[in-house]
């Protein structure tokens, strides 16, 4: 017996539309999750008695590290919460 949505082509675009953002929204976590461990396993710089240009060269490394992967983040916190904005907004055109 079909279903509503086998026969309506808007309902079956939205399902289809859904479950894509769905898989987007997923595979963003993981890829948020993935940079939450890179950014742990980063390392600091901490103080150490090593000096001179090669440590200002290591130090302006790390610093250019952290923000590269604080953008990373920041990309992908608005990327995912895009996707569930899209989400959102098929759910509530969707009886």
């Amino acid at each position: 017996m079909p279903q509503e949505s086998d026969s309506d082509p808007w309902a079956l675009t939205v399902m289809i539309a859904r479950r894509v953002l769905e898989e987007q929204a997923a595979t963003l976590a993981v890829v948020r999750s993935r940079l939450d461990r890179a950014r742990a396993l980063a390392p600091s710089g901490a103080e150490s008695e090593w000096a001179g240009p090669a440590r200002r060269l290591y130090d302006s490394g790390l610093d250019e590290l952290h923000r590269a992967l604080a953008s990373a983040e920041a990309s992908v916190d608005a990327a995912l919460a895009d996707t569930c904005q899209a989400i959102e907004t098929l759910a509530s055109h969707v009886g």
